[in-house]
């Protein structure tokens, strides 16, 4: 059984007020036998001796992510650091950070992070959380399939890491006091791990009831629906996509054995009426037209948030929805932080983090019950534990 702790700090220039702050909101005497952390921060906190600070002041290794918004029970902001506590008598957890990834040696980087950490468990893992690097040349999707491949379809779940103005220049990973734009972090976790996965991007009224099938793609290059262009398919439904509007008009992915859809993006439209998403785009899956409103992220959080109380065998919830799910939210951005807040009576209810996230790694079940590691937008998603 894995019990959790979280702590919450916006000082990031006083560092020992901001130690002070974080110790003062954990237990480091309740820690079982075994313990990890995570954390999710403002860039400035990177940016600093705070992170260092902090691992010199914790006996377990951290990982973790920039991102554009922090919360748990403690508090909710832009400029934050929360830090998550999963502590264990019966689960084993090892972190391990591969080095910097490039176009051409992403795999064998990834590869040997994962081997340096599952070489040091007794078993297989049961659960890995991972941190992705936000890298302008090298999308989450590639880099999600290839880590699928290596832990063969063990479940994990995590994001790619963001910041509070979605570039590419201040967004980190960082395994304890090791900081890098361009690596991958991760979290392996072997015992008694059950956990549950949510993911949702929209209510289904804001998702259309047409279907075309994929019948042409190379990966996250989407070619041909129903046989045609895409874009000539989408027009013929009166849906313009324009690159200015990915935001707007999500497609939906319903891949062959699963009844939930995958909700990605559109990053750029050819010449030819192709599209790059961002996620594949499997020959043979149907896909459908979504829209994002701020009444439907609202919508999805609640609906979420139902389903994750209606469990009711859980005792914290992690959780990471899409960065663009803020910034569409503006003026009142802290809206769905507030909603989790609400819905999990501050923490009584139930321990949790939140932050937000560049791309969203979470596994869907299919038709049969499987588990499938997927990689989505605009989604939010929950790792019950």
């Amino acid at each position: 059984m894995i019990q959790m702790m979280t702590a919450f700090t916006e000082e990031v220039d006083e560092v020992e007020d901001g130690l002070a702050e974080i110790l003062g909101q954990i237990d480091l005497g309740a820690l079982k036998k075994n313990s990890v952390g995570l954390v999710t921060c403002h860039s400035d906190f990177a940016n600093t001796a705070f992170l260092g600070a902090l691992c010199g002041k914790l006996p377990f290794d951290i990982i973790g992510m920039t991102t554009m918004a922090s919360a748990n029970q403690y508090g909710q902001s832009m400029y934050a650091l929360s830090l998550t506590v999963l502590t264990s008598d019966d689960v084993v957890f090892v972190t391990s950070q591969t080095g910097p990834l490039g176009l051409n040696d992403y795999r064998e980087k990834i590869e040997a992070g994962y081997k340096d950490a599952a070489e040091k468990l007794n078993n297989q893992p049961s659960l890995i959380f991972s941190f992705f690097p936000f890298i302008k040349e090298l999308s989450g999707a590639p880099i999600h399939k290839c880590f699928d491949e290596i832990c063969k379809g063990i479940p994990f779940w995590g994001s790619v890491a963001t910041n509070i103005d979605v570039s590419y220049d201040r967004c980190y990973t960082f395994r304890n006091d090791n900081i890098d734009k361009d690596s991958l972090v991760m979290l392996l976790m072997c015992g008694n791990v059950e956990p549950e996965f949510i993911a949702i991007s929209m209510p289904g009224k804001n998702i259309s009831k047409t279907r075309g099938r994929i019948t042409s793609s190379d990966g996250c290059l989407l070619r041909g629906i129903n046989g045609i262009a895409p874009m000539k398919y989408l027009e013929s439904l009166g849906v313009i996509v324009m690159k200015d509007a990915s935001i707007t008009t999500p497609l939906m992915v319903y891949y062959e054995g699963s009844t939930e859809p995958v909700a990605l993006t559109v990053y750029n439209v050819y010449d030819d009426g192709s599209l790059l998403c961002g996620g594949e785009m499997t020959e043979g899956a149907s896909v459908a037209v979504g829209e994002i409103t701020t009444e439907s992220i609202l919508g999805s959080a609640g609906e979420g948030m139902d389903r994750l109380i209606k469990t009711g065998k859980h005792n914290c919830a992690l959780m990471l929805p899409c960065v663009s799910r803020y910034v569409m939210l503006a003026p009142n951005r802290s809206d769905e932080l507030k909603l989790i807040a609400g819905k999990l009576e501050n923490g009584r209810l139930m321990s949790y983090m939140a932050g937000y996230a560049g791309g969203e790694i979470c596994p869907v079940r299919d038709e049969t019950g499987v588990l499938r590691n997927r990689f989505h937008n605009f989604s939010f998603t929950v790792c019950l534990l």
